[in-house]
C-alpha cells in the first residue's frame, strides 16, 4: 500500500487549492479556438492516493465534473464572422503531490532526513506552483474585464457618435430643404424681374423708337426733291442741285484733292447736268493747287459752275473768273492782285523764287486780262490806279461788268440741303516735325485732347508769343509753288 502524507501537510494543500477561484472567468464568445468551459465551481485537489492512475483528480464528494463545453458553430458560408469580445476560460491545472517512497525497515537515520527535505521541498514546490496558477487566473480575469470595459466604452462612443451624426446629417437635411425652397423662391423671383424688366425696355425702345423716327422725320426734308437742271439760272433765282463741292478757306493740296475727286466722281456719274463748285470764302492759296482745280474744271464733260456768296480773292478770284459760268450776289466781293508769297533763303534762291512767282503770275492772270479784253500789263496797272495797295476789290454787280463773275442773282437756292446734319467736332492732328522742318500729321484725336487745331485744307489755328491768333499754312508740297493768298493782316503764315 501506499503511504498517505502526513496530515498536517494534506491539510495544507487542501487549503491552499481552495484558494483558488472559479475556472469559468468569462468575458467574450465562443470562438473556433476558443477552449473548453471550466467547471462551476473548482474541484479540491488533493495528494494522489498510492495505486490510483496519474493525470487523475480525485472529486470532492457532493460535486459533480462538468461536461466540456462545445465550441461554437461555425458561420455559414457567405456570413460575416462575428465581432466581439470573447470569454476567456481559465482552467486550474491540478496540484500534484507525488508522496515519498515508503521507509525501508532498515532505513538510517540520514536517509530519513533526506527523505523528509525532499519531502519538504516537493510540498514548497508544489504549493509554488498553486500561487503561480492562481496569479496568473487573477492576471486573466483582469485582463477579461478590462477589455470587457473597454470594448463597452468603445460600443457607448460609437453610439454615441453615430447619434451625433445622424442628429447632424437631420440638421444639414433640413437646411438643404430650407435653402433649396429659397433658391427656388429666388429663381422665381428672378424670372419676375427679368420679365419686368424685358417689359420696360421693350417700352423703353418702343418710345426711344418712336422718338427716333419723329426726329429723323424732323431732320428730313422728305417733302423737297434736289432740282436738276441744265439752265439753273431762273428769274433771278439761281438753283443748286446735290452736285455741289465747297470750297472754303485756304486753297490747299489737300483741299484740291478733295475737291477733284468730287467734280470726277459726278461727272463720272452724270455728264449731263452742271456740277457747282460754292465759295463762301476764300482768300486763295497755294497756285499750283488752285491751278489742278481749275484744269479738273475744264476736263470735265459736265458744265462745272463756281458760286461765290461772299469773299473770293487771289487764286479763289482766279478760279471764279476762269469758270466756264460763275455766279455771285450785289454784295459779293471778288478781289484780283499780284501774286505776292513768302521767300526765303539767299539772293539766288530769293531770285529764283521770284522768277517762278512770276512765271504764275503771267501763267495764271493771263488768261483773267484776256478775258478782261486788255492785256497783262493793263491789268496789272488797273490793280494800282484802283488801290494804291495794288489789291483790287469790286463787288458782284461791278464785278460782272469788268467779266470776273458772269451773273449776278438775287437769290440762291440750295435745293439739295434735304438733311439737318449736326455740326461736326472740330479734329485735331497731332505732327510731328522731321528734321527738314516739315510736318507730317500722324494722329486724329478727339478735339478736348490737344491743343493744335487742323481743319480740313490742312490749315493749323495757333496762337503766337504775343497772343494773337493766326492760321498755319500747311507747307507748300510743290517745291516751285507759292502762295497767291490776300491776307492783309498777317493772318495767314506760311511756314
Amino acid at each position: 500500500m501506499q503511504t498517505l502524507l502526513p496530515r498536517p501537510r494534506a491539510i495544507f494543500l487542501l487549503a491552499a487549492a481552495l484558494l483558488i477561484p472559479p475556472a469559468a472567468i468569462a468575458v467574450a464568445a465562443d470562438s473556433d479556438s476558443a477552449k473548453p468551459a471550466a467547471n462551476a465551481a473548482a474541484p479540491e485537489i488533493a495528494a494522489t492516493p498510492p495505486g490510483a492512475p496519474n493525470g487523475r483528480q480525485r472529486v470532492r464528494p457532493g460535486t459533480q465534473k462538468q461536461p466540456d463545453a462545445k465550441p461554437d458553430a461555425k458561420p455559414a458560408p457567405g456570413q460575416p464572422v462575428p465581432v466581439g469580445p470573447q470569454r476567456v476560460i481559465v482552467q486550474p491545472q491540478p496540484l500534484r503531490v507525488t508522496p515519498p517512497p515508503p521507509p525501508a525497515p532498515d532505513e538510517s537515520p540520514e536517509a530519513k532526513a533526506r527523505r523528509k527535505e525532499i519531502s519538504d521541498w516537493s510540498l514548497e514546490r508544489s504549493h509554488i506552483e498553486a500561487r503561480l496558477a492562481l496569479d496568473d487566473a487573477r492576471r486573466r480575469a483582469a485582463s477579461a474585464k478590462r477589455n470587457a470595459e473597454i470594448f463597452a466604452e468603445q460600443g457607448e462612443e460609437k453610439s454615441r457618435i453615430d447619434a451625433s451624426l445622424a442628429l447632424e446629417s437631420s440638421r444639414d437635411n433640413a437646411k438643404l430643404i430650407k435653402y433649396t425652397q429659397r433658391l427656388r423662391d429666388l429663381e422665381l423671383e428672378s424670372k419676375r424681374l427679368q420679365i419686368e424688366t424685358n417689359n420696360v425696355l421693350t417700352r423703353y425702345g418702343q418710345q426711344l423708337a418712336t422718338f427716333q423716327k419723329k426726329r429723323e422725320t424732323e431732320r428730313f426734308a422728305f417733302d423737297a426733291k434736289a432740282k436738276l437742271l441744265k439752265e439753273p439760272l431762273v428769274n433771278g433765282t439761281l438753283f443748286i442741285s446735290d452736285r455741289r463741292v465747297t470750297l472754303n478757306g485756304p486753297v490747299t493740296a489737300r483741299m484740291a484733292e478733295r475737291v477733284i475727286s468730287r467734280l470726277n466722281f459726278f461727272n463720272n456719274q452724270n455728264s449731263e447736268f452742271p456740277i457747282f463748285l460754292v465759295i463762301d470764302n476764300s482768300p486763295g492759296g497755294s497756285v499750283s493747287a488752285g491751278f489742278q482745280i481749275l484744269k479738273a474744271m475744264e476736263s470735265s464733260k459736265a458744265p462745272v459752275y463756281v458760286v461765290v456768296k461772299g469773299f473770293a480773292a487771289s487764286m479763289a478770284a482766279v478760279i471764279t473768273t476762269l469758270a466756264e459760268r460763275s455766279y455771285s450776289y450785289n454784295n459779293t466781293i471778288i478781289l484780283h492782285h499780284q501774286m505776292s508769297t513768302h521767300f526765303m533763303g539767299n539772293m539766288s534762291n530769293l531770285r529764283d523764287q521770284l522768277k517762278a512767282a512770276e512765271q504764275w503770275y503771267a501763267r495764271l492772270a493771263t488768261p483773267v486780262a484776256k478775258k478782261m479784253g486788255i492785256t497783262l500789263e493793263e491789268f496789272t496797272k488797273q490793280m494800282y490806279k484802283n488801290n494804291s495797295d495794288g489789291d483790287w476789290e469790286e463787288f458782284g454787280d461791278k464785278a460782272k461788268k469788268i467779266k470776273w463773275v458772269d451773273n449776278v442773282v438775287d437769290r440762291i437756292v440750295e435745293t439739295s440741303i434735304l438733311e439737318l446734319r449736326d455740326e461736326a467736332p472740330p479734329v485735331q492732328i497731332v505732327l510731328v516735325r522731321s528734321q527738314n522742318g516739315e510736318t507730317t500729321p500722324t494722329a486724329t484725336v478727339p478735339a478736348s485732347s490737344v491743343t493744335t487745331l487742323v481743319d480740313q485744307n490742312g490749315c493749323e489755328a495757333r496762337t503766337d508769343a504775343k497772343g494773337q491768333a493766326f492760321v498755319q499754312l500747311p507747307t507748300l508740297e510743290n517745291p516751285f509753288d507759292c502762295w497767291w493768298i490776300y491776307d492783309k493782316r498777317n493772318f495767314y503764315r506760311a511756314r
